[in-house]
């Protein structure tokens, strides 16, 4: 039987409908490629820097190559510093795309993975997603950093080498200004944080929770717009991805990693995306924003009725998936 279910989070409605998962093709995941270690032809890899724009900040490691990550420009960024302005003959609202693209190299090894990667490894790319999310926030005029990270063709990736990307700019995106509005009407009308509200309610009665660790929790969420769709979020009150410190992040690290290892044992590896949805440290949202990071499975594609009603259709329960990631037996890298 299929649900129309609210996010009491962000109040966006997903229909539940765990009968459409036996359509015919469901489920489908493509074969993952045989990657080497090591690539001529790609930029990211150590000894090819020429291919690359840019190093703009590297994490020195004492093991060769001698770095865990690295930041260089996208050569084809979404937004450029300094666009100018918008194209004067329209006459529709437009707005010059001013920002920043960057790319944040997870590992040197081509056929790496946050999966398999030692604590050490794992620990470093958090710390390069909060550093790049700290210095681009701080930047003139920039009003929003978004952090994600494409897992797999199929969720939008388009080099095998391991990265995130940030983008910074200078607005704010519709779905981060909906969700801080609908957080504010809730806030006023029940005095509490709607996330915070939502923790309370799940590390009780544990339906949604995957897995919980003193600083954060891992869990599905009620109105999950995909199956398996995970959730990892701050136990405590924080706004902002930036007010993370470095004990929390080792924490957030590792969890992280549980997240994508259960994901991949149920799912077999299934495309991804994950991305990091925060908000200012010091803004006027502070009391009702709660960020959190965001990993949405791509098991299946959007069809007409999603891009005509803009309601997702979940085809799977999120209760059992939460009770199925839950089960599963981590071995640690």
């Amino acid at each position: 039987m299929s649900e129309f279910r609210q996010d009491s989070t962000s109040g966006t409605w997903v229909i539940v409908a765990p009968e459409r998962a036996q359509r015919p093709g469901s489920w489908r995941t493509p074969d993952a490629a045989d990657v080497a270690t090591y690539d001529p032809t790609c930029p990211f890899c150590p000894g090819n820097e020429h291919l690359a724009p840019a190093i703009i900040a590297e994490q020195a490691a004492t093991r060769l190559p001698g770095w865990y990550t690295r930041v260089v420009p996208n050569k084809y960024p979404a937004v450029s510093p300094h666009e100018g302005t918008a194209h004067p003959a329209s006459p529709y609202p437009a707005v010059a795309g001013d920002g920043r693209h960057e790319v944040i190299v997870e590992t040197p090894r081509h056929n790496g993975d946050l999966t398999s990667l030692d604590e050490a490894e794992m620990a470093a790319v958090v710390d390069a997603y909060w550093q790049r999310y700290v210095a681009l926030r701080a930047e003139h005029g920039i009003k929003a950093v978004v952090l994600f990270r494409n897992h797999r063709l199929h969720a939008g990736g388009s080099l095998a080498h391991p990265h995130a990307q940030v983008i910074a700019l200078g607005m704010v995106p519709p779905w981060l200004a909906t969700v801080a509005n609908w957080c504010r009407a809730e806030f006023h009308r029940r005095s509490r944080c709607p996330t915070c509200d939502m923790l309370a309610r799940d590390l009780a009665g544990g339906q949604h929770l995957v897995e919980a660790t003193e600083r954060f929790a891992l869990l599905v969420p009620f109105a999950a717009s995909s199956p398996f769709e995970q959730w990892l979020v701050p136990r405590s009150h924080q706004a902002s991805f930036v007010q993370t410190d470095t004990v929390a992040r080792r924490e957030m690290a590792l969890l992280l990693q549980r997240a994508l290892l259960r994901l991949r044992t149920v799912r077999d590896d299934p495309p991804y995306n994950f991305a990091i949805e925060s908000w200012p440290a010091n803004g006027a949202d502070q009391g009702y924003t709660h960020w959190r990071l965001r990993i949405v499975p791509r098991l299946g594609f959007p069809g007409g009725f999603e891009l005509g009603a803009g309601l997702p259709i979940n085809s799977s329960c999120p209760e059992a998936d939460a009770a199925a990631l839950a089960s599963v037996r981590i071995i640690s890298p």
